[in-house]
Formats: C-alpha cells, structure tokens, sequence
C-alpha cells in the first residue's frame, strides 16, 4: 500500500473515482444517443408525413383541374407543391445532420464504453491481485503462530 494525500489508499480506490466518473459519463453519452435516435425517428416520420401530405395534395390537384380549374387557382395549387418540395428536401438535409449526430453520439458513447470496460477490468485485476496477497500475508500469520506455538510447549519426555 502506498500512501496517497495523507491517506493508505490501494490502487483499485485510488482509481475508482475515476472509473465512477466514467461511468456517469458513460450513462450522459448513452441517454444522448438515444436521444439522437429518437430525434432522427421523429424527423424521418416527419418527411414521411410531408411527402405523403404532397402526394395528396398532387392528386387534389388532378381532380380540380379535371373539374376545371382557373388559371391563378393552378398557379397558386403550384407554387404550393413547390413550397412542399422545398420542405421535403429540407426534411432531408435535417436528416442527413440528424443521422451525422446520431453517429457521433454513438461513436463517442461506444468510446467511453471501452474505456469503463478496460478500467473496470483493471479494478478487478487488482482486487483479486489484493486478495491473494491478503490471504499470502493471512497464512504467514498463520504459519508463524504455528511455529511460536510449536517452539512455545515443552517437549514431553
């Protein structure tokens, strides 16, 4: 054991705030991921409901003009269509930025994750390293008092 800020500390307490703080930001970067994905979800539902509100739209469009429809009212119904495509390319790059930040939200969760694995490991490496020198130095005592005792009786004769 060595001494560490006025304390006996061993190596696995030494390290185990920082394991601890890995961990919390282990837990910090997986509630962010997954808030990523559900962002991204949300976002793509969101395209879908665009597209298929300009799909409808479209086919007003056919039934009015079947009907007879005016010159402006056409205009208008197209300007309208492009207001919507406009919208759904837009949905698009919001996705391609949300699936960009989902992926490094992960990558940076995934990360964290190797390193609390890989310390963790360390800990216990050093915890069972512990126990063996505990119980080494346990039957030396042992051993000793054995030998004391031994030494300590009278032979009989």
């Amino acid at each position: 054991m060595r001494r560490h800020r006025g304390s006996t500390l061993k190596r696995e307490q030494r390290i185990e705030g920082y394991r601890s703080g890995l961990a919390g930001t282990e837990r910090e970067r997986a509630a962010r991921a997954q808030v990523a994905d559900q962002r991204l979800r949300e976002a793509r539902t969101r395209l879908l409901d665009l597209e298929q509100y300009r799909r409808d739209y479209e086919s007003a469009l056919g039934r009015r003009v079947a009907g007879g429809m005016g010159g402006p009212a056409l205009r208008d119904y197209h300007a309208f269509l492009g207001r919507l495509d406009a919208a759904v390319a837009q949905q698009r790059q919001t996705i391609v930025r949300l699936e960009t930040e989902r992926d490094s939200d992960q990558q940076r969760w995934r990360e964290i994750a190797v390193q609390l694995k890989a310390v963790s490991a360390v800990i216990d490496r050093w915890r069972v390293e512990e126990r063996v020198v505990e119980g080494r130095v346990e039957q030396r005592e042992i051993d000793e008092r054995a030998l004391r005792m031994r030494h300590a009786v009278p032979a009989e004769v």
